[in-house]
């Protein structure tokens, strides 16, 4: 698969269709959906909410973003409490580099090993990041507060996520790294992605304290967004 550097063919009309079906299914419980792109804050409130805090990836002390390279989703009851959030970044990898060798440059910064020192990638990746290029986005962050889980707003919301980054970004490509016992009890489907990838990083040693060293690639084209986008519809459902 190759990922190629150009224009995508996005129906708005039938891409807000989604959006509303999806916003109104959290209106239906009772749920406020806000967007923002001040990192600090969505960290202030995880914490004020008992929410874990931004990973690597997105945590300030790691990373700087103006607001046009990364955003969050928030949910909001009706006590104005935090309970569920997604975090996007979204990176142009103009021809000739490629997914991969952004990762070469980026990963190492986000995460370290049990004794405190910086992740080490192994020279061998996974061959389907180097054929992608364009418009990237990255997906992480998934957090939902102890008492709304099991109502798949976590899936949702990386749904949701998919069609602002295409909306707003023209993603190409859109990703997210997950531990395979999360993989394996189906978070993935729950999000929409349609592509998969084992061991989607490899180390040269001991991969990221606290994660598991097989971190699954989930991942969706332009095109699966769309076809996703089209089945939200169709159903007249946000799953």
């Amino acid at each position: 698969m190759a990922m190629l550097y150009s224009d995508i063919n996005i129906d708005k009309p039938q891409l807000r269709r989604a959006w509303a079906i999806i916003d109104r299914h959290f209106q239906d419980l009772g749920l406020n959906l806000v967007r923002g792109s001040d990192f600090d804050e969505i960290e202030r409130l995880a914490k004020q909410n008992a929410l874990e805090g931004l990973e690597g990836n997105f945590a300030p002390r790691f990373q700087s973003f103006t607001n046009h390279q990364a955003t969050w989703l928030g949910l909001f009851d009706v006590n104005d409490r935090l309970v569920g959030r997604v975090c996007a970044r979204f990176d142009v990898m103009a021809p000739p580099m490629t997914l991969l060798d952004f990762w070469a440059k980026h990963v190492e910064r986000c995460y370290v090993t049990l004794d405190g020192a910086s992740v080490k990638l192994s020279p061998r990746q996974p061959r389907f990041a180097k054929n992608i290029t364009g418009n990237v986005v990255y997906l992480g962050g998934t957090e939902v507060h102890r008492d709304w889980q099991g109502r798949k707003i976590g899936g949702l919301l990386n749904r949701m996520a998919q069609i602002e980054v295409l909306d707003d970004w023209d993603a190409h490509f859109v990703y997210g790294w997950m531990e395979s016992w999360k993989f394996k009890d189906g978070f993935w489907r729950d999000c929409g992605f349609t592509r998969a990838y084992t061991h989607g990083l490899n180390w040269a040693s001991g991969g990221p304290a606290l994660l598991d060293d097989n971190l699954i690639v989930a991942a969706n084209t332009a095109d699966d967004v769309l076809d996703l986008i089209d089945r939200v519809v169709d159903a007249q459902s946000p799953l």
